[in-house]
């Protein structure tokens, strides 16, 4: 059996070689990720879709789920990406409502796999809550200090606790299907919930 072709890309001005490769990889990452699920997308398939050698892969990851990770929130990052323009509630309701929209949207789709893939998986499941979940509830951990400090929210409002009850029912909704998980749902969760955080 003949070994796939190395594609050999341009190399873009102003940006090392090797970094040109490395997007290549990400984005073939993401694609394969996309197109066949987590556990179905082997190591030798990203190289060859990327145009690399599997020894080029192994140069910056070390495994075959980390080149999927990090593909997928390469991806994800401009997609989630909340303006750090307006208040802290002002921000905080954009991120509800961006979320509800990624929720639904083929990356949302991307992230169901993931999800499903790494469910047995006891290494993969904190990997993933360590390099995606606290890093998205840190975000919104800080906006709403910055609630908290401006006096849009209680002093004594638990951060953790108004992080779930904006952004549980969202997930909820996701994951059953039961209902349409829309941006008219994210709103009146967000105006239900907020009024008993803020100071009367």
């Amino acid at each position: 059996m003949k070994e796939p072709k190395t594609k050999v890309a341009p190399r873009p001005r102003g940006r090392p070689r090797s970094e040109h490769a490395r997007q290549e990889i990400l984005e073939a990452a993401y694609t394969l990720l996309r197109d066949k699920g987590f556990n179905a997308v082997g190591s030798h398939e990203i190289a060859q879709a990327a145009g690399v050698s599997s020894a080029t892969l192994y140069r910056w990851w070390k495994s075959k789920e980390a080149i999927l990770f990090d593909g997928c929130f390469e991806r994800m990052k401009p997609i989630l990406a909340i303006p750090e323009t307006g208040s802290g509630l002002t921000r905080l309701r954009r991120y509800v409502l961006r979320a509800a929209e990624f929720l639904v949207s083929e990356e949302g789709a991307v992230m169901a796999r993931v999800l499903t893939g790494i469910h047995e998986d006891e290494r993969l499941r904190q990997a993933f809550l360590k390099r995606y979940v606290k890093h998205r509830r840190q975000i919104q951990r800080r906006i709403i200090e910055d609630a908290i400090a401006s006096g849009e929210l209680k002093s004594g409002t638990d951060p953790e606790l108004l992080i779930d009850a904006l952004t549980g029912p969202l997930f909820f909704r996701w994951l059953q299907g039961h209902a349409a998980l829309d941006k008219a749902f994210a709103k009146n969760i967000f105006d239900k919930v907020i009024p008993g955080f803020q100071p009367r």
